[in-house]
């Protein structure tokens, strides 16, 4: 029944997934963590984002922009390490608070359009990159800052898309290896990632045929809707 319901997790977060960019640790996280009873369980979120990264690249990768991808990776390099530290030093519960005010105090302003969050930039891309690698390095959801970054300067869906999944195709090794460095990793967690793949490629199949036939509006309300509901996952999850 385990497994009945961890699939189930993993074929419905790689399709939102797939067809907003982000989604993963946000749907299949929490379930993964309440069925293992694993603080490790986020390492299988991490392996399966990157995955669904991994297939898709071939697909998306004409539709990068290649200039904004490297200005996030490299703000995210820059902000991995502070994040792992933060989480040795800070509460985690701590961390979920900042966090989801953060999401939502930036989804607001992208929302209301105040100044900076639609405003490109070569500081802004490094910026939001740096927040995106933090996030990663202390909860594993690089997703939200960058999408935010990408939703932000209203980019055509598929380009907010392939440039997410390379940045994803970038940043979840160096992420996972920050994991390993700080986590107690037994060969139960790496055995139950690896009988997740079916249900995420079963879901990524799905979602990215599915992306095709999403609008530019509806992805831009799915994607703030994402967001927000991030926010409300962290800030609950502190309490």
């Amino acid at each position: 029944m385990e497994q009945v319901v961890l699939q189930a997790a993993a074929i419905v977060a790689a399709f939102f997934q797939s067809v907003v960019g982000i989604g993963f640790g946000m749907v299949a996280g929490p379930v993964v963590l309440l069925v293992l009873e694993d603080p490790a369980a986020v390492l299988i979120s991490t392996c399966m984002s990157w995955l669904i990264a991994l297939v898709l690249f071939p697909w998306l990768r004409r539709d990068t922009d290649w200039g904004m991808m490297l200005r996030l990776t490299s703000g995210a390099a820059l902000g991995i390490l502070p994040g792992v530290l933060l989480l040795g030093a800070v509460g985690i519960d701590t961390l979920k608070l900042v966090a989801g005010m953060a999401i939502a105090g930036l989804t607001g302003a992208m929302v209301f359009g105040l100044p900076g969050m639609r405003s490109p930039g070569r500081a802004g891309d490094v910026a939001f990159g740096a927040l995106a690698g933090a996030f990663g390095g202390c909860l594993a959801i690089p997703g939200p800052p960058a999408a935010l970054r990408m939703t932000g300067l209203a980019r055509p869906k598929t380009t907010v898309r392939a440039t997410m999944v390379s940045f994803f195709c970038a940043v979840w090794p160096m992420i996972l290896a920050a994991q390993v460095s700080v986590l107690s990793i037994g060969a139960e967690t790496w055995w139950n990632a690896l009988s997740l793949v079916p249900g995420t490629l079963a879901g990524l199949a799905i979602g990215n045929w599915a992306a095709s036939c999403v609008s530019e509006a509806f992805f831009r309300r799915m994607v703030t809707l994402f967001l927000l509901a991030a926010a409300a996952s962290l800030l609950a999850a502190s309490l």
